[in-house]
């Protein structure tokens, strides 16, 4: 890796622990240039402002989170058992979801944070693409379900939405640690079940 790439990289780590902590509203440029020991003249070079290093530190982190799901979102029916039809799929997608938040704590507590900013704020205009990414990936994958379940034809959307807002309330809890939530294979387990008996009922 050369030296710019070394301060990219830097800044981006940086600006990410401080938009977690203070989210993009709390956070300065002089706080961004100090935490990552450089000039404003080098942030403006590389990213132009603090919400070109905001759409780097997006673009990078929601670009590996969503390639994780579209890695675990095949679906091979099998309606002659339940424990291998749409379950496993659901199951695969939810421990994809539940590592990343693991192992990316910082950047996942900013994507929570991000559902509900107003549509008319520069952090909805700048992760609203890459929601939507998100949202176009699970749609795919009900989508594909629908095909086969005709109780679900017709519903992606919705499924894809509540299932999406589902697992991050549960990442929700395990941040906050009020409930004692964990992330192990009986949590995924739970889920899931939970998710499938509402759209089956």
């Amino acid at each position: 890796m050369d030296d710019k790439s070394n301060i990219r990289e830097t800044i981006i780590s940086k600006a990410l622990a401080l938009f977690s902590a203070k989210g993009y509203e709390g956070v300065s440029v002089s706080e961004l240039t100090e935490a990552s020991g450089i000039t404003k003249p080098t942030l403006y070079y590389y990213f132009g402002s603090k919400e070109g290093v905001f759409e780097a530190v997006s673009q990078s982190y929601y670009n590996q989170l969503n390639a994780v799901i579209t890695k675990n979102i095949e679906y091979k029916p099998n309606t002659e058992d339940y424990f291998e039809d749409i379950y496993p799929t659901l199951t695969r997608v939810t421990s994809a979801y539940f590592s990343f938040a693991k192992a990316n704590e910082a950047f996942y507590r900013i994507t929570l944070a991000n559902w509900s900013m107003p549509r008319s704020s520069t952090v909805f205009k700048v992760v609203e693409k890459y929601h939507f990414k998100q949202f176009d990936i699970i749609d795919s994958m009900f989508k594909k379900m629908g095909a086969v379940h005709g109780n679900l034809k017709g519903k992606s959307k919705t499924l894809a939405w509540t299932f999406i807002g589902t697992i991050n309330s549960y990442i929700s809890l395990y941040y906050s640690g009020i409930t004692g939530q964990v992330f192990n294979e009986k949590t995924v387990k739970q889920l899931v079940h939970q998710f499938m008996h509402g759209i089956f009922a």
